[in-house]
């Protein structure tokens, strides 16, 4: 097979050459072309999504700027006398709950009758300080801490009976009945059978009986009441 290159001159082969680099140029060319095109077709594009989401936040600012005039004229709309009937009424509804609610703790009351022995399932633990001296009353039960005269012990009074105190020594107070009734008796809220025992700490220096009371009952005790009914009697307590 005879060799092509030596078929052709020199000239020829010159020629060739320049043919050949010129059509390299021109691909290269159009290949410039056409990625100058998507290059602006994808700023095109991203110009155009801009545009939209400019339309977007501008609609949404429009529509925001709508809804708060809307707002503002329905306010304008209201008429003064109409607010002011409704804080009124307001008003009057508050205080008819407050003078209920009045009414109500007023007229709270405990009654306490003897029950038989049973066992409890709860039990509620106060610090309390009775004044010495002093006849309370707790629903009609008399509680009276006796100081000593003479030499003689300290005693306690529960319900007409007296019992002798020694310090860290429990007094058992027999089963009772507590009957919680609001409106003067009209209404009864609930009933409790409990027992309560009295641990004596001493007397302090503002002439009261110190004692740890546990009361065991049949029912979970509302602290609140049992706080309120003894401190109503005059008692001092604090839940522990």
């Amino acid at each position: 097979m005879t060799d092509i290159s030596n078929e052709l001159t020199e000239e020829e082969i010159l020629q060739k050459a320049e043919e050949i680099k010129t059509a390299q140029e021109a691909q290269k060319a159009e290949e410039l072309r056409k990625a100058e095109e998507i290059k602006k077709a994808e700023e095109a594009q991203k110009a155009e999504e801009l545009r939209k989401a400019r339309e977007l936040v501008t609609a949404e600012e429009e529509r925001i700027t709508e809804n708060a005039k809307k707002d503002l004229d329905a306010n304008k709309a209201v008429p003064a006398g109409k607010s002011y009937k409704g804080l009124k009424i307001f008003g009057i509804i508050l205080i008819f709950l407050i003078i209920f609610a009045g009414i109500i703790i007023i007229s709270a009351d405990v009654n306490i009758t003897g029950a038989p022995d049973k066992s409890y399932a709860y039990d509620t633990t106060y610090n309390v300080w009775v004044p010495l001296d002093k006849e309370l009353s707790l629903g009609g039960y008399k509680i009276i801490a006796l100081s000593p005269s003479s030499g003689e012990n300290m005693m306690i009074s529960l319900g007409g009976v007296t019992y002798p105190l020694v310090v860290n020594e429990v007094t058992y107070v027999p089963d009772q009945i507590a009957t919680l009734t609001i409106f003067w008796g009209g209404i009864t809220v609930m009933q409790i059978q409990y027992d309560v025992d009295l641990t004596y700490l001493g007397n302090t220096d503002n002439k009261e009986a110190a004692f740890r009371m546990v009361i065991s009952s049949n029912q979970q005790l509302p602290e609140f009441l049992i706080s309120f009914f003894l401190s109503k009697s005059g008692v001092i307590v604090t839940a522990i």
